[in-house]
């Protein structure tokens, strides 16, 4: 790539104090000249290879496309990737900005939870009820060390299956933080800012632009019920109507009819109480009212069996009535921009930013689950 300022090289080498810095011909090496057949997985702003060092070493090689913003997006995510340190966050192992911008991370073995709930599975492997609770409160302690563990708090905006990844043991670690940002400087974002993942992204968020921890805790209550049902957040082959999976589930959960909702791959080898638990929080997380939603502090405590939270779950979601679970009585707008209806077509990639249009689509639509979307590892 082009030369780059030297404020910019005084900043990268400054970080790869804390991490590797690799030339650009050791990852084109790494990687087989970013062999196709090496690609895990792409995004709306980079690609991700999986690449060798010479010592064995297995590398996720993420590599920015090029863009107007690409420096200030490489330098952001560096910041806040390099101020993280918790066991279920991904931590960053090197980085690149020799011809090209690439950030480097350990290559977790078992690929994403995307791919163990909806991919093809590996000869004789199961991803049983034990390790999908794990999973969950591996990922709710993420979440709350982001929101409230950090000495300034950090909300992801991109929770979602495809970027949790999963070691041998199924151990989770929360990756991607390309459109994470600092809670204090995340009040509010105007539409033409939202980005994010059809199917995971918070009613406010969608239609207002307005950010906050509440679309972190919205998009790990859809990840909830993927990890109950097995099912995918947007899935255009189900019946119309029951394409969204919140849509979907939403009757199901107030029916209380728990075998509907469960994947039946499960069978019957699962903690009836983890169950509950896991469902009251998923319950409690898809609220469309971010006032209504629980702090994920709250959601931890609820997953970790805390029986005070349990029973005030409990009865949270027996008492709030459908007629309080709205968007705070803010006006929906007749105007949703473009982006809605990039999500009706069968797009490569599934983080999308919005751009300004003059068509539009209806909100009951996108609620309804009128839109697809592809699987990805960014």
């Amino acid at each position: 790539m082009e030369s780059l300022p030297e404020e910019f090289l005084d900043l990268c080498k400054k970080y790869s104090s804390n991490c590797r810095l690799f030339s650009y011909e050791e990852l084109l090496l790494a990687t087989s000249n970013f062999l196709p057949e090496n690609m895990v997985g792409k995004g709306g702003s980079s690609l991700v290879y999986r690449g060798h060092l010479l010592d064995g070493k297995e590398l996720a090689v993420k590599i920015l496309k090029p863009s107007a913003d690409i420096l200030k997006e490489f330098v952001h995510e560096i910041e806040i990737i390099t101020t993280l340190n918790h066991k279920n966050i991904i931590s960053l192992y090197g980085l690149c900005f020799d011809k090209n911008l690439v950030l480097v991370y350990n290559f977790i073995s078992r690929g994403s939870l995307e791919d163990n709930l909806h991919g093809n599975k590996k000869d004789g492997d199961s991803f049983g009820w034990k390790d999908r609770y794990n999973v969950a409160l591996g990922v709710a302690e993420s979440l709350n060390y982001l929101h409230n563990g950090c000495e300034e708090p950090v909300i992801h905006r991109d929770v979602k299956s495809s970027n949790i990844l999963l070691s041998d043991d199924f151990e989770p670690q929360l990756s991607d933080f390309g459109l994470a940002s600092w809670s204090s400087t995340s009040s509010h974002i105007n539409c033409t800012d939202v980005a994010g993942t059809f199917g995971y992204l918070a009613p406010e968020y969608f239609m207002h632009g307005k950010v906050s921890d509440k679309i972190d805790v919205y998009a790990f209550g859809v990840v909830l019920l993927e990890l109950l049902s097995g099912r995918q957040p947007i899935y255009s082959k189900t019946p119309k109507g029951q394409e969204s999976l919140v849509m979907w589930a939403k009757p199901i959960l107030k029916g209380g009819d728990i075998a509907q909702l469960l994947d039946p791959s499960l069978g019957s080898d699962y903690d009836h109480d983890q169950i509950e638990r896991m469902i009251l929080a998923a319950n409690l997380c898809i609220r469309h009212a971010p006032r209504l939603r629980p702090e994920i502090s709250i959601v931890l405590k609820l997953l970790q069996d805390d029986e005070e939270i349990t029973r005030w779950a409990r009865k949270e979601v027996s008492a709030l009535s459908d007629e309080l679970d709205t968007l705070d009585e803010e006006a929906v707008p007749t105007n949703i921009k473009s982006h809605l209806n990039m999500a009706l077509l069968d797009l490569e990639d599934d983080s999308l930013s919005t751009s300004s249009g003059e068509q539009s689509i209806s909100v009951e639509d996108y609620l309804q689950g009128r839109c697809s979307r592809s699987p990805s590892f960014d």
